[in-house]
């Protein structure tokens, strides 16, 4: 919707995206973003349909606005609508001219996203970074607005400081690995030849989770590693993750906290029926398949969700393959169902503007209560 104080336009105009440089030093564990051309355009994404994160948004569009005229901020549609009529005001910068912001559909906004800017949530930014799935991903700038921020190292409060040291190439990032995971759906017959259309690729910057649903009964997957077979497993499901999404589901299934640092791959089962099923990393080269198993009662219908988002259910015969996205070491007699275009490690991943070396340790202490001791507290009184 636009009135006298915006205008919304297509992103179509604009021009394509650019991509950093993320440059190693021997004396941090952080990489610096520096741009060897000035960026042109923000992507903001926010936490849906929340005051306090809409009034933010508004307040950060119209910094950069008054303070980096030359900048282009893009949303999406549903953003678009939601803030239109919150601008009260013009552009320090111009007076009369109202806010620009420019939408489009998310295969329009990819391309053109120099750098990606999330208020909220951990939530917010999974859901930000999925628009980016089989794609480059733009560096990622979040500010805490939500009820969970293991990912979010910058308060709103200083997003001014922080913009302008990612604008001027003095920000430092820290880069969090993504699994890539081909899924292979089994058609009518067992040759993948006849099945090219049942072939889809996809990201995950935190798990990839196969589970039960709501149905009673548990899930069966054969897994291998590497072409070898490890287990048939019985649980209501399985997690396989990244270092970053060791502090999410896989945590809570009994994974490892993994720093995101550390190249692993962790496969955690849910509720596993035997007790000898323990939690997994594998190195991050590592090629892990998992196939839908037939049950007894022939039924083994499985639910996937990608970082929290539900995907198509999978059935008996479905395969799985999950890796690094740079790529995996293919061992003798390990097959892989097509060919796979490599990319890049330094285009790989997500790299996460840090604030400091320190911010992981931070996080598990500050939100999880890392090895916490017990603390008396009163009985309440019936």
């Amino acid at each position: 919707m636009t009135n006298k104080y915006v205008s919304i336009k297509s992103c179509d105009g604009l021009r394509s995206r650019i991509i950093p440089e993320y440059i190693e030093s021997p004396h941090s564990k952080l990489q610096s973003l520096v741009w060897q051309n000035s960026m042109r355009n923000i992507l903001v994404v926010k936490k849906p349909w929340a005051p306090h994160v809409r009034a933010s948004m508004v307040e950060f569009v119209n910094f950069i606005h008054d303070h980096y005229p030359e900048l282009n901020v893009i949303v999406t549609k549903d953003v678009a609508d939601e803030i239109a009529q919150d601008f009260k005001s013009f552009p320090k910068q111009s007076k009369s001219s109202p806010h620009v912001l420019y939408t489009g559909e998310v295969d329009e906004i990819v391309p053109k996203t120099d750098l990606l800017v999330t208020l909220g949530g951990d939530g917010t930014i999974l859901r930000a970074v999925s628009m980016f799935s089989n794609h480059i991903a733009p560096p990622v700038l979040s500010f805490s607005l939500g009820t969970l921020g293991f990912l979010l190292p910058f308060d709103f409060a200083n997003h001014k400081e922080a913009f302008r040291e990612v604008y001027t190439s003095t920000a430092k990032a820290l880069h969090r690995t993504r699994l890539e995971c081909h899924v292979v759906r089994k058609c009518g017959d067992d040759s993948l030849d006849s099945c090219q259309e049942q072939r889809q690729m996809l990201h995950a910057m935190n798990d990839i989770v196969l589970h039960r649903g709501d149905t009673p009964n548990l899930t069966t997957l054969d897994i291998y590693v590497d072409g070898e077979f490890l287990t048939r497993t019985t649980a209501d499901g399985v997690c396989l993750s990244t270092p970053t999404g060791s502090t999410a589901y896989s945590l809570s299934s009994g994974g490892s906290i993994v720093h995101p640092l550390v190249p692993a791959i962790l496969i955690s089962p849910i509720c596993p029926r035997s007790l000898s099923f323990r939690p997994l990393i594998l190195p991050l080269t590592s090629h892990i398949k998992i196939v839908i198993a037939k049950k007894a009662s022939g039924e083994n219908n499985v639910r996937m969700s990608i970082d929290g988002i539900p995907q198509d259910s999978l059935n008996i015969g479905d395969e799985l393959h999950i890796m690094n996205e740079v790529g995996t070491i293919f061992v003798k007699n390990n097959k892989f169902p097509y060919s796979k275009k490599e990319i890049s490690a330094k285009q790989s991943g997500i790299y996460c503007i840090a604030k400091s070396e320190n911010d992981w340790v931070r996080g598990i202490n500050e939100l999880l209560g890392f090895n916490s001791s017990f603390k008396n507290q009163a009985k309440p009184k019936l």
